[in-house]
């Protein structure tokens, strides 16, 4: 096209030349319009780079915002010579083109301006709620994660046993058991909803060791599983089951294999993509709806501005979920809102818009992009909160941390040679909590391994910089949830941490072979133990003193297999 263009300038000749002038002279729209787009080009990249630099000039000598200067002032730089060419030439041009140009200018700048001071206001001028001091909810570590065998996941085994140790049971049974009781989460017949981040190949995605693990544990109810587990995800149009390089030992192998494996042992268990729903608006089934789709709610969130949504759908084995109201009955007409237990497992990692993506961030796969919704720019204004508290929050949330991106203005995709190995489990029934722990005392950590210093992570990942990126949008979910009635909290200080520790010989349970170990493994307070003996740290402090004793004692399981 360059080449007929430069072609057609050789043969011009005065004459069509001068009509040439006297056309665009006639009809000014054409360079107006590219005046405009010039202009709104400079003014967005202007914008984004007040946005994201604040009140701290030094951001201003990061990559992408020396990048989005210099497209600001090369495009401004150009909008205003342009713009100065009238009156270069008056007589050549009209009167009513100036005033045209001049005021499509204008009107783009005070637009530009408005929508920013709007910005300000959605995410900084409403009320944020403060956490109560007295909400401690139970955070629960496994490091040094033993790993995969044949069809079960150490780590996961031992992260379930600690909770149920501290009588958070995974299965409801009139039987007890160091991980079975009446109050526990699973029954025999419900509907386990196993919500991962299907969306990234490599280290992008939950780790499918770690679901391998979980599904074996919820299928082994002592009294018999005769329930149905969906894996899901909305990879916004992105997502698959079937990542030929997948985050696992094994990068072969995908949640669809793991999913197959127990549907041929005779499971019902499935995986669902709600991308392929995502763009249907529907009504709820007590509305005589049964089609697949989403549920959007009518009007904004007042506060944050989403319109709050969720996925209604039918599993492969003739069940109606609505992810808002549980398992619907035909016979009945009627929601059963205990038979459904939703289990988030959210891979943790670095994210270049939001900083973090973890528990709260992992939701986006729940909700619809579509439809009007504004879901991913809600996420500043803390639009899931306005989601957990008026859908569902998870009953249990398990943070995947066996691989982490933790790179300050990468991500959520992770390839295999930009993720940090950490070999931690977390779980939390707090997905505030969590995520702020998570990120103080396991990200903050690898980010600085990885060389970064605080420069790179002071206004974005860091939790004890509320005017950072991730904890403003983590304070006003918060403050979303608390207005709800939700405890939860944003002070790392106030969660109760249990970690697993005792299991000297690595065989899942804490018993008296463990015990009688632990004698030539103290070393008092302060005096540094990290070898083996370090399983039995329970307070993470490097020794081995009476305190973690102590932690023996609460951790002690009995032999179990």
């Amino acid at each position: 096209m360059t080449r007929q263009f430069e072609t057609g300038c050789e043969t011009h000749n005065h004459q069509a030349a001068s009509r040439s002038i006297g056309r665009h002279a006639r009809n000014p729209i054409g360079k107006i319009g590219r005046q405009v787009a010039i202009l709104s080009g400079g003014l967005l990249a202007l914008v984004w780079l007040i946005w994201r630099s604040g009140e701290k000039p030094s951001r201003l000598s990061y990559p992408c915002q020396r990048a989005a200067l210099g497209a600001a002032s090369s495009s401004l730089g150009v909008a205003a010579a342009i713009s100065s060419l009238p009156f270069l030439g008056k007589h050549r041009l009209r009167r009513h083109r100036r005033l045209a140009v001049t005021t499509l200018m204008t009107v783009l700048a005070c637009a530009a301006l408005a929508s920013f001071a709007m910005l300000g206001r959605t995410s900084s001028d409403n009320v944020i709620l403060l956490a109560p001091p007295d909400v401690s909810p139970d955070i629960f570590l496994v490091s040094q994660t033993r790993g995969p065998t044949i069809d079960r996941f150490g780590g996961v085994d031992d992260l379930l046993t600690l909770m149920g140790t501290r009588g958070a049971k995974l299965y409801r049974s009139p039987a007890q058991s160091v991980t079975a009781g009446p109050d526990g989460l699973i029954d025999i017949d419900d509907t386990v909803l196993i919500k991962i981040n299907a969306q990234w190949p490599e280290r992008g995605g939950t780790n499918t060791d770690v679901l391998r693990g979980l599904l074996r544990c919820i299928v082994d109810h002592p009294d018999g599983f005769a329930g149905e587990v969906i894996v899901a995800d909305n990879g916004q149009g992105r997502g698959s089951f079937n990542w030929p390089q997948s985050n696992a030992e094994d990068p072969n192998q995908s949640t669809q294999d793991v999913v197959d494996d127990f549907a041929l042992e005779g499971w019902s268990v499935a995986t669902r993509a709600w991308d392929a729903i995502n763009t249907t608006s529907v009504g709820e089934y007590s509305n005589g709806d049964l089609t697949d789709g989403y549920v959007v709610t009518e009007q904004p969130d007042a506060e944050t501005g989403i319109r709050v949504s969720y996925p209604k759908f039918r599993t492969p084995f003739g069940t109606y979920v609505s992810y808002k109201y549980g398992v619907w009955s035909l016979r009945d007409a009627s929601y059963n809102a205990n038979r459904l237990v939703v289990i988030n497992v959210p891979v943790f990692k670095t994210h270049s818009i939001y900083s973090i993506t973890a528990s709260v961030k992992n939701h986006m796969g729940v909700v619809t992009r579509n439809l009007a919704t504004d879901s991913h720019n809600a996420v500043a204004r803390g639009g899931l909160g306005s989601v957990l508290a008026e859908v569902r929050r998870p009953d249990l949330t398990i943070l995947d941390c066996i691989w982490i991106l933790a790179r300050p203005s990468q991500g959520p995709s992770a390839s295999y040679a930009q993720a940090s190995r950490r070999d931690q489990l977390l779980a939390s029934v707090d997905p505030i909590a969590l995520d702020v722990w998570a990120t103080k005392y396991v990200m903050i950590p690898q980010i600085i391994d990885n060389g970064f210093s605080v420069d790179y992570y002071d206004d974005t990942q860091n939790p004890d910089n509320p005017q950072g990126v991730f904890r403003r949008y983590l304070d006003r979910t918060m403050s979303e949830l608390l207005a709800a009635g939700v405890p939860c909290t944003n002070n790392y200080n106030t969660v109760r941490l249990h970690v697993w520790a005792g299991d000297y010989n690595l065989d899942g349970d804490v018993d008296l072979v463990d015990q009688a170990s632990m004698p030539m493994c103290l070393s008092g307070p302060d005096v540094r133990r990290v070898d083996e003996c370090g399983r039995f740290d329970g307070d993470r402090d490097d020794d081995i003193d009476l305190r973690d004793v102590f932690t023996l004692q609460q951790t002690f399981t009995g032999s179990r297999f």
